[in-house]
């Protein structure tokens, strides 16, 4: 509806980088290593329709033994591999080397014996600053024990069996409060939808338990969307668009991956004292319950704003500067249109409420700067 811009503040110990559209994102992230504090590069080759899967990016693909795992810095360790199934590359053994620390927090330390499921990159691969000779275990390839693996595994023997077509992947997620925690859950029996450009035929897969869905398509520019049910939102993970359009080539493998969102909706109009619509003017929505979230928005012409998506909650509106952190929030102005936090009203939005009659005027003497 309205051409608004929404800044949003996530709540996870994530720091962006960069992120280039089509190209790839590179995320930091700090960790705690046997007592030292570690510094993790993760990126990964994704578009605006989503992230390239399956063999491409890698120099070799396998499941093996770890015959030997060595230190060989305070984080790193050199891997002699034994491959056993192949999907990428030949059978000889392999020298790899691997951080430790980077890998994913759940998975145990690599030790001579394990089976592992294993994607490797040449030296030098971009997204990787090891100065070495050995083929790399990036941080965060889906590399992991055969325990762990079963689903990757199936992906890979479906992309080898291929012939005219390729394979359209994701995981649709949900954000719920548990044991006073947020946590992320798999969205099982959902149907995703994607639609061909050429054509408009429509196909449609629906997720196991774990939140995982899979078509067979040939090639083509499809829509995928996960928006198939009244009430609540689907948004790409990270921050993209609800439905997102993307090219599956022949062999090709794309992820998708999507968010669940309680359709609710806050919007309504900022207007000056004189009465003239208040536009350009930064409007903050600050979430209270169940978690805390901001984000702003900036009204149009008429004054008027909207936020999309939200989970049912309590939430406080105003305009006027924010903060960089939600414990801190001097906002000039808060609904119905009074100067203090404590007078202001909150907006407790149901599921998939549409609450448009947020509507303030701003005082006399409102100076947002």
């Amino acid at each position: 509806m309205l051409p608004l811009k929404v800044r949003r503040a996530s709540i996870f110990a994530f720091a962006v980088i960069c992120l280039v559209p089509s190209l790839s994102g590179v995320i930091a992230e700090i960790r705690q290593w046997h007592g030292k504090q570690i510094q993790c590069l993760h990126s990964g080759l994704r578009g605006s329709g989503g992230k390239v899967c399956g063999t491409f990016g890698y120099a070799r693909v396998f499941t093996g033994t770890v015959r030997s795992a060595v230190d060989v810095s305070d984080t790193d360790k050199r891997l002699e591999l034994i491959p056993e199934e192949i999907f990428l590359g030949n059978a000889d053994e392999a020298t790899a080397r691997v951080n430790q620390a980077c890998l994913p927090i759940n998975q145990p330390e690599i030790k001579a014996g394990d089976r592992w499921l294993f994607y490797l990159q040449s030296p030098g691969f971009p997204g990787t600053s090891e100065n070495v000779n050995e083929l790399i275990l990036p941080y965060d390839s889906p590399s992991g024990p055969m325990s762990s693996e079963q689903e990757e595994l199936s992906k890979l023997r479906h992309l080898a069996q291929l012939t005219d077509s390729g394979l359209l992947t994701g995981r649709i997620t949900r954000m719920a409060m548990l044991d006073q925690k947020v946590q992320v859950l798999p969205a099982s029996k959902w149907t995703v939808t994607a639609v061909s450009k050429h054509g408009g035929v429509q196909y449609s897969a629906v997720t196991d338990a774990a939140g995982y869905f899979e078509l067979e398509l040939i090639p083509d520019s499809y829509t995928v969307s996960a928006n198939t049910q009244a009430g609540v939102q689907a948004s790409m993970w990270l921050l993209g668009p609800s439905d997102a359009d993307t090219f599956l080539e022949k062999h090709g493998c794309t992820e998708t991956d999507f968010q669940l969102h309680a359709d609710g909706t806050i919007s309504g109009r900022v207007t000056k004292a004189n009465g003239e619509a208040a536009r350009e003017t930064q409007v903050a929505i600050l979430q209270v319950s169940p978690w805390p979230e901001y984000f702003t928005v900036t009204t149009d012409d008429h004054g008027r704003f909207e936020v999309r998506g939200r989970d049912p909650g309590q939430y406080f509106v105003g305009a006027g500067m924010i903060a960089h952190t939600v414990t801190e929030w001097p906002l000039r102005v808060y609904y119905p249109g009074v100067q203090s936090r404590a007078q202001a009203k909150p907006i407790d939005l149901g599921m998939g409420e549409q609450r448009t009659d947020i509507n303030f005027i701003l005082p006399a003497d409102w100076n947002p700067q």
